[in-house]
């Protein structure tokens, strides 16, 4: 018979308030068949109950419940029970006094057909398995070993005193009594440092607010410079379109037909002007032959040039004043562009 599962020793305290060290193992007999070798041992009087269940024998009490498990389902609930690793699983350890307690409130029945097992000193670990809307009861009877044979306690005391004289003369355990005091230190320094930033909670707090008001104020801020970088945005787009206007105006010729001089030619101011200068030819007939005699007296170089003094002035300060303003213009334009690029990259920055 080897050993091939997984071994479990543990205590268990059951719903009596007695405590009990509870052992599994599982072992495989002839290499094929395996069993549930299960011992429950009382911690303080030493009694023991033991009892190995095949995997037929598992397999065949949980069909009889209506509820089937395998081998290996079983034992995990088993180990999950004791672990107490799942709400669902609870055990209990029932004398023959108290199944047949059970039973006979179960069925109605009286209690006078098991007075005569009275003595019975068998054990039942009871597996109860809860589920929604039903309870199923695994049970699982151990046979009474009894008492613990003195000589075997006897021998067991001896081979643990061996033990600590062992680990006395080694030294070893000095070293855990060095190494629990260490430990022990770190432990008070650690709880002092968990006052200390309890006690300092309030500082966190103060610092998280203004934290929390910081970001607030910032994001604030970000929708406002995302407002004026829409706004500087549609006056640079106003600016451009301004300003190719003021180009395509400067670059324009008089009577190249573009379409304000159209406008300007067929304006009613000027239709006005055109009859006044109809009307001022008519005049213009009998000036010209006093002209035609002040000709005749002067030269025809000096009339020219005395026209063209009399001209060019006028006309001289017209275009000087049109390319100073259109100059301005440009200027005033060009620099307010390059602020507000500036501006805008500002802006982009930030964002």
């Amino acid at each position: 018979m080897n050993e091939v599962g997984p071994s479990l020793v543990t205590t268990y305290t059951f719903k009596n308030g007695k405590e009990y060290v509870v052992k599994i193992k599982i072992t495989a007999f002839k290499g094929c068949q395996r069993n549930l070798d299960l011992t429950v041992t009382d911690k303080y009087t030493g009694e023991n109950w033991q009892s190995s269940y095949d995997a037929a024998y598992i397999e065949n009490l949980t069909h009889k419940t209506g509820n089937y498990k395998h081998f290996d389902v079983f034992v995990a609930m088993l180990q999950s029970g004791l672990l107490k690793t799942s709400e669902s699983i609870t055990l209990d350890l029932l004398t023959f006094e108290d199944l047949e307690f059970l039973r006979a409130r179960r069925h109605e029945r009286n209690l006078c057909s098991s007075l005569g097992n009275a003595t019975n000193n068998r054990r039942y670990l009871i597996l109860t398995y809860t589920v929604e809307f039903d309870r199923i009861h695994y049970p699982l009877p151990l046979e009474y070993c009894g008492l613990p044979d003195p000589i075997i306690l006897q021998a067991t005391i001896r081979r643990l005193q061996a033990e600590i004289e062992k680990l006395q003369s080694t030294g070893v355990n000095k070293n855990l009594q060095k190494r629990i005091e260490h430990l022990t230190i770190a432990n008070q320094k650690l709880i002092q440092e968990n006052q200390r930033l309890t006690s300092g909670g309030k500082g966190l707090k103060h610092l998280l607010g203004s934290i929390k008001t910081l970001e607030s104020n910032v994001a604030k801020e970000r929708v406002s410079f995302r407002i004026q970088i829409q706004k500087l945005k549609a006056e640079n787009t106003a600016l451009l379109l301004k300003m190719q206007q003021l180009t395509e105006f400067a670059g324009r010729k008089p009577g190249d037909g573009s379409p304000a001089l159209k406008r300007y030619n067929h304006s009613p101011s000027v239709r006005t002007n055109y009859t006044n200068c109809r009307q001022s030819r008519s005049r213009s007939s009998s000036i010209s032959s006093r002209v035609k005699t002040s000709r005749s007296s002067l030269s025809p170089g000096s009339s020219m040039e005395s026209l063209r003094v009399r001209s060019s002035p006028s006309q001289n300060t017209k275009t000087c004043t049109r390319t100073k303003n259109s100059k301005i213009d440009f200027e005033n334009l060009e620099s307010r562009i390059h602020t507000l690029q500036k501006m805008l990259k500002e802006g982009i920055n930030l964002n």
